[in-house]
């Protein structure tokens, strides 16, 4: 983790919850500075619901008074943002994200300059808003690399992923058990009844980018990141139909015949045609929505 100095963040938590006692008594009772730096994000939901809920029974500006105390307290993420973000590029520290966390529509890898320093392309997003909640501004979980369309005003802002804890505690991309992969499928639905399968991008307003949705709680994360009308975009939406086209233009038949003709087995081949390991090597963005379209 980034570089804190716990023992003395530690001495300021504990003086925090000296001096707001009603506070302490809402937070669970083994609350320490380790748990909240490197606490799983179950735990962290837990910190953010009781701190909220007691802050919702202040006026406005007494909830101001108590977040600005905790910020000047030491849970201040912008002493320590350079840090983070500097943690968070080092691909050394175990990170395999490559395109944003939330849409998978943009890549937010750093480069290097010619000069050799690194630039970000991602926003350290808090999965739980830092302002609303201070104590998680520094947690290790509530962080992940998203772009600056999904972290902005216009569409997370500084809203949660859920209504209740529970939904909270499993919606976020660093939540033990998160499956937003497995549990929701990209498809593309017909929307002009007698539309013909084939040269769909030459029609494409008969078509649109739909969600196969196993587990309805991801319906939540697919509206505030308005997922259906981003995949509908024209850019994105003809990138997904040429591909779906393409697949139903070579179903299994026709790969094997070309795999037959260059003496490859079926799989090379049809690695080959749909740049299967390309894509996945290079972590293309958009890719989980590409190869879902184009299964028959």
């Amino acid at each position: 983790m980034a570089q804190y100095n716990v023992n003395l963040l530690q001495k300021k938590l504990d003086k925090l919850m000296t001096d707001y006692p009603n506070i302490k008594a809402a937070l669970s009772d083994d609350i320490t500075v380790k748990k909240l730096l490197v606490g799983n994000f179950k735990y962290l939901a837990k910190v953010y619901s009781a701190y909220t809920s007691y802050l919702n029974g202040k006026t406005p500006e007494e909830s101001l008074l108590i977040r600005s105390a905790f910020v000047k307290g030491g849970f201040n993420y912008g002493s320590h943002k350079s840090k983070i973000a500097k943690f968070l590029m080092n691909m050394n520290n175990g990170f395999d994200i490559h395109n944003c966390v939330y849409c998978d529509l943009e890549d937010v890898r750093t480069f290097t300059k010619a000069d050799g320093s690194d630039v970000r392309k991602f926003e350290t997003e808090h999965v739980l808003d830092k302002g609303v909640c201070p104590l998680v501004a520094l947690s290790l979980y509530n962080f992940v690399p998203s772009c600056g369309t999904c972290n902005g005003p216009g569409i997370k802002g500084m809203k949660t992923i859920g209504d209740t804890e529970g939904e909270i505690a499993k919606l976020s991309p660093s939540a033990e058990g998160y499956d937003f992969d497995g549990k929701v499928k990209f498809e593309v639905k017909v929307v002009t009844p007698g539309a013909t399968d084939l040269n769909t991008t030459t029609h494409a307003d008969d078509y649109e980018i739909d969600f196969n949705i196993i587990e309805n709680i991801y319906q939540k994360s697919i509206d505030l990141f308005e997922l259906k009308q981003r995949y509908n975009n024209k850019r994105e939406k003809m990138e997904l139909l040429k591909w779906r086209d393409k697949r139903r233009s070579n179903p299994n038949n026709i790969v094997q015949q070309f795999a037959d003709i260059k003496k490859v087995t079926f799989d090379e081949m049809f690695e080959e045609m749909f740049e299967l390991n390309l894509r996945r090597r290079e972590h293309y963005p958009m890719e989980k929505a590409r190869r879902e379209v184009m299964m028959l």
